[in-house]
This record gives structure tokens, C-alpha cells and sequence, in this order.
């Protein structure tokens, strides 16, 4: 087999090979791998870790929504073969992958992780309609929380058969309905890693709560896992959104074509604010069940390009994986060569000049070391402060006479004192309603938004300083540069995490913006239910009443609220920065410094050998380049 016939992922494979090869071999000495052990420990594991995941990854491009959506009817529309029913109720209990396979056959996989092979009773033929029935019924029995005993036990069902448009190892992900009675949503959590993408499917009836509740949660999730590089592949601005049901909205007897396109321009506003990242045209309108290759429809005209879309991802999922771990040889080649590139500019030093740029470096990395201690503590503190700053100024507002008229009393809606008082309490829903919505609008605020913008761009402008610093150190030992071998960090996919998700990547503020108030829901706030209709000059009492409970207790709330939604966001955000990776790149300079220092003749006698291994993990590096290179230009 010749290099111009293998793969991609074979050619990675070999430059992984190759660089392992070298890492264990005896001419890469002691002192070498363990300065590299500073900046990326456990490298061997990783490298063969990278090589293992670059053919065993799946690519999933996850559908979710809400229960009853029309997630099933989307994925029969796409497969152009029905495999699921349609049901009104909640239905689906687990993920369930559907990939290419050139026979049909399903795997289940248990929740101790035991794969089984589910065998059909008669031949499956997908082409007839019996075949049809005997794999929708197999995946019913499989996946149906009202037909499956055992589907809970599930983690995943796995779905196999012809579908050439998927290919290599993208597979689309069905997930359970998010908002049914069981705790479904959770496996949809727990798959966010996989994910490369998204299509969200919208029951325009009930848009209201998957918008304005769960795409927060989940957005925040994604977010998380950026930060912890734990999601490298997936792209926010590759979500789909399919808003299904239009047909329902236009049977309503008093709607109008007016009405229909105020809907949908809201629907898109809210879709955009909620996910901020989202491009117009992947905003989709359409009813599923009027979408048929034999009509020609304005639902069947979406569709089609929606397919179109849809293939778009796929065709971009096939390389991303590729890409990630290009990134991760990267990342650990330029550490490599820098080791090895510090001995070479060793020859040019007297040890005059060595020693006295030691005590000058030590001396600085001490300094570096107690700057990222002294900034650790400062940013808590600075986040501490954030959240205190926004509940004072709730409460503070709610202690002005102004302020509490205007938050019980808004313009446009009727003075509270004048709503009827029932047993159901609407007079306490609706108090209770406007204190929350004073609330969320104060923590949507631009004000309340630079806050956290100006957080998240000291955290930047701490780890840009102090990377400035320790490169600067570092040329002083080594004359290495990547040179015309950079990747393009608008798309951050070769950068180093923080670089990528809080320096360079354009998703980093939108994704931030969206966080910091929308979906902040204050938990219920008022004093319990009195069922009895108050007379005329007992209502002022009772409002007064209630808000100064909910005024007394308003700061501890929002702080706490704020901490559970975003502590752990920022959280690991400052750990990250300040704790693991500025930390292991000063932690790997000192070491190789130590190393120059402790075996600088040895190092001085073994030029031929260090000559020798630059050569190869340049050629190595070139490589790298030239794949990385024809991989982006097919995306």
C-alpha cells in the first residue's frame, strides 16, 4: 500500500507511530522526557489513546426536543424509511444510534456496558414493507417507554443498515423527549461529548418552554465542557433548529397569515437569543407530516433544504475528529521539539551565560508562580463580588418606594391591588410572576452583562500576559518557531484549550451573553396560599405584606441561584487558567532549565544525536502540516 492510498486516519496514525517510536527510544534521554512529562504528562498513554479513538469515535449529530416534537417523524423523513413510530405520548426511554451498515442489525448495551446482538425473528428485508415492520417493531419493543419493559436498563440501542449518505463514523443520535415524566433528559447530558452537532426539533405550540428553560441548560452544559475540552468538536454554530407543526397553528380558526408570520419572527428571535450562535438559515419551518417526495409543498420545498444543510455537517463531521487529533499531535510535537532545540542552542551559551540566565529565570518563574496564586484568589473573590453587586442592586431597588410600585405595577398590565383574589391564588401567581420578571430582567441587563463579559476578558488578559511572559523565557533557550505552521485560530481547532474557547474562538462571548440571563428563574417566592377572597382594604396589606418577605430574602436568593447556575462555569474557568495549564507550562520551562543546568556537558556531547532527532520531528512536523492542510481544504 502506497502513502497516496491511505487514509487520513492511517497517515495520522503513522506520524503518531513515528513520534512514539522516537519518545521511546534511547537516544530521547531522561532529561528530556522529563521536562516533557511537565507539559504533557501521561504523553505515551495519550498517543496511544489518540490512535485507538481515531477509528472508534462516532461522529453523532444528536436530534433532541421536546416530548411529542416530531424528533421520530424527522429522523423516518431523513432516512426516508419509517423505523420509528409517531406517537403523541413520550416514547423514547434511551439513545438509540443509527449508522451505515451494510447488513441490518441492532446491539443494545446495558447499563453495565454489556453489548447483545438482537436477532430477528425473520429475515429483514428494508426494501419491503414487512422488513419495514419487523425492524420498527424490534426498535419499539427496544425503545418505547410504554412498550419496553427493560428500555430503562438501556444505555443505548444501536441501529444498523444501508444509509450511504452517512458516512465513516457519523451516526445520528435519537435522544429521549427532553421534558417527559421520566429523568431522560439526563442521557441526553451525558452524550453531549460525543456531539458534533445538533438538530433541535421545535413544536411551535410549545416552543415557549424548551426555548426559554432547557436550550439554556443544555448551552451552558456545552460550554462547561469546552472549558474542559471534554467537547472539542462540537460547533455551535452548526445547530439546526426545525420548527414542526405549523399546520396546527394554521387550522386555528381566528389565525391569520399575519399572525402565522408574527409566530414565526418571534419564534426566530426568541431560537436566536437563546442560542446566540445559531445562523439564520439553519432556522427551519415546516410541517413533517405534510413533507413527501410526491408532493411539492412549501413544507416538502424546506425539507429539501434542510437535506441539504444536513449533508453540509455530515460532510464536515467526517474530518473533525481528524482535526482534533491533529491538534493533539501538535500540541505535544511543539513541546517535543522545543526540548530538543534547547540542548542544540545550549553549544551557543557559555556557562557563564548559562548560569546567570538560570538565576535570572528561577527567580522569575518563582514570580510567575506567586502571580497566578495571588490572581487565583482575586478572581473568587472578583466572582464573589460580581454576584453580591447583582443581588444588591435587586434589593436595593425593591427598598425604594419607586421601585417597589414599578415591579408590582408595570406599564401596560393592571395594578395588582385591582385583580381579583380566588382560591386558586391568581392574585399570588401573578405578584409572584412580576417579581420575577423584575428580577430576570435586571440580571439580563447590559450592565449585568459586562460584568461577566469583563470577567471572562480579565481571565484573557491574565493568561495573554502571562503566556507573553514564559515565551519570552523560553526564547531565550530555544530558537524553535512553528513558523508558517500556525492553524487558523479564528476556528480554534489547534490552539490550546483556553486559547481556543476564551481567546480566540468568536463563540466564546455569544455563548457568554447567552448565560448571563436568560432562563433565570427565581424559584417561588411567596408566603403560602391563603384560600379565602380578602375584602377591598385587606389586599394593600397582604401585598405589602408579601413583597417585604420576598424583599428580605431576595439577596440571599439570586446569590444562590447565581452560584448553582454559573459557579461552576467560572469555576472551572479559573482553574483551568491559573491552576492546571499556566501552572504546567511554567512548571515544564523550570524543568527543562534545571535539566540544561544539571546535565549541561553530557547535553554538549550529545549534539549529533540531538541533530539527528530534530531532523526527524521536523519531517515529522512537515508532515502534520501538509495533512492538516488537505483535510481543511475538503471541509
Amino acid at each position: 500500500m502506497t502513502a497516496d492510498t491511505l487514509s487520513h486516519e492511517e497517515k495520522l496514525i503513522i506520524l503518531f507511530d513515528e513520534l512514539q517510536l522516537i519518545l521511546e527510544s534511547d537516544e530521547y534521554d531522561d532529561s528530556l522526557r522529563k521536562s516533557l512529562q511537565e507539559s504533557n504528562p501521561g504523553y505515551l498513554e495519550k498517543i496511544e489513546k489518540r490512535k485507538k479513538d481515531l477509528f472508534k469515535e462516532d461522529h453523532g449529530i444528536l436530534v433532541a426536543g421536546e416530548t411529542s416534537s416530531g424528533k421520530s417523524t424527522l429522523i423516518n423523513k431523513i432516512l426516508q424509511k419509517r423505523i420509528f413510530k409517531a406517537k403523541l405520548k413520550e416514547s423514547t426511554s434511551t439513545i438509540c444510534k443509527i449508522r451505515n451498515s451494510d447488513e441490518v442489525r441492532i446491539i443494545t448495551k446495558d447499563i453495565n456496558g454489556e453489548l447483545r446482538t438482537v436477532a430477528f425473528q425473520e429475515k429483514c428485508d428494508l426494501e419491503t414493507d414487512d422488513g419495514l415492520k419487523s425492524l420498527r417493531d424490534t426498535l419499539e419493543n427496544l425503545t418505547d417507554v410504554t412498550s419496553a419493559r427493560d428500555s430503562n436498563n438501556f444505555q443505548s440501542v444501536d441501529v444498523g443498515f444501508p444509509i450511504p449518505f452517512l458516512k465513516g463514523n457519523t451516526i445520528i443520535v435519537d435522544t429521549p423527549g427532553i421534558g417527559g415524566s421520566g429523568d431522560y433528559s439526563e442521557k441526553l447530558m451525558e452524550y453531549l461529548p460525543n456531539a458534533v452537532s445538533f438538530i433541535f426539533v421545535v413544536d411551535v405550540a410549545s416552543a415557549g418552554g424548551m426555548q426559554n428553560d432547557r436550550l439554556p441548560h443544555i448551552l451552558r452544559s456545552i460550554v462547561q465542557l469546552q472549558i474542559e475540552d471534554e467537547i472539542p468538536c462540537f460547533d455551535p454554530r452548526d445547530v439546526i433548529f426545525v420548527t414542526n407543526k405549523w399546520d396546527a397553528i394554521c387550522k386555528e380558526e381566528d389565525s391569520s397569515d399575519n399572525d402565522e408570520q408574527n409566530i414565526w419572527e418571534e419564534l426566530k428571535k426568541d431560537i436566536k437569543k437563546n442560542w446566540p450562535s445559531v445562523k439564520e438559515e439553519n432556522i427551519f419551518r415546516m410541517s413533517l407530516r405534510d413533507v413527501s417526495p410526491n408532493k411539492t409543498n412549501a413544507s416538502t420545498k424546506e425539507f429539501e433544504k434542510f437535506n441539504l444543510s444536513i449533508k453540509t455537517i455530515i460532510k464536515k463531521s467526517e474530518n473533525i475528529r481528524l482535526l482534533q487529533h491533529l491538534r493533539n499531535l501538535h500540541e505535544l510535537l511543539k513541546n517535543v521539539l522545543k526540548g530538543i532545540d534547547s540542548g542544540l542552542v545550549l553549544r551557543k551559551k557559555s556557562e557563564e551565560e548559562q548560569m546567570a540566565l538560570t538565576e535570572k529565570h528561577m527567580e522569575k518563574i518563582k514570580e510567575l508562580k506567586s502571580k497566578c496564586k495571588e490572581e487565583e484568589r482575586e478572581l473568587r473573590d472578583n466572582f464573589q463580588k460580581m454576584i453580591q453587586d447583582s443581588a444588591t442592586e435587586v434589593f436595593d431597588y425593591m427598598s425604594t418606594p419607586l421601585g417597589k410600585d414599578r415591579i408590582l405595577n408595570p406599564p401596560g398590565q393592571k395594578r395588582l391591588i385591582e385583580l381579583p383574589y380566588f382560591p386558586n391564588d391568581v392574585f399570588g401567581e401573578q405578584l409572584n410572576h412580576r417579581l420575577r420578571m423584575y428580577v430576570r430582567g435586571v440580571l439580563q441587563s447590559e450592565k449585568n452583562q459586562k460584568k461577566f463579559i469583563e470577567f471572562k476578558e480579565r481571565v484573557l488578559a491574565f493568561y495573554t500576559e502571562m503566556l507573553s511572559e514564559i515565551s519570552e523565557m523560553e526564547s531565550d533557550w530555544t530558537e524553535y518557531s512553528e513558523g508558517t505552521h500556525v492553524v487558523n485560530v479564528e476556528e480554534g481547532s489547534m490552539v490550546p484549550i483556553l486559547a481556543g474557547v476564551i481567546a480566540t474562538s468568536p463563540l466564546w462571548i455569544p455563548l457568554l451573553v447567552a448565560l448571563t440571563g436568560v432562563a433565570i428563574v427565581i424559584s417561588p417566592i411567596c408566603i403560602p396560599v391563603i384560600l379565602y377572597h380578602l375584602r377591598e382594604e385587606n389586599r394593600q396589606e397582604e401585598i405589602d405584606l408579601r413583597f417585604e418577605r420576598c424583599r428580605s430574602s431576595i439577596k440571599s436568593r439570586i446569590c444562590n441561584h447565581l452560584k448553582e447556575t454559573y459557579g461552576q462555569l467560572f469555576e472551572t474557568l479559573i482553574q483551568k487558567t491559573v491552576n492546571e495549564i499556566l501552572p504546567r507550562k511554567i512548571n515544564a520551562l523550570e524543568k527543562m532549565i534545571h535539566e540544561l543546568s544539571e546535565n549541561r556537558q553530557r547535553i554538549l556531547a550529545n549534539q549529533k544525536t540531538l541533530e539527528r532527532l530534530s531532523e526527524k520531528l521536523k519531517s515529522i512536523e512537515q508532515r502534520k502540516f501538509e495533512l492538516q492542510t488537505n483535510v481543511e481544504s475538503v471541509m
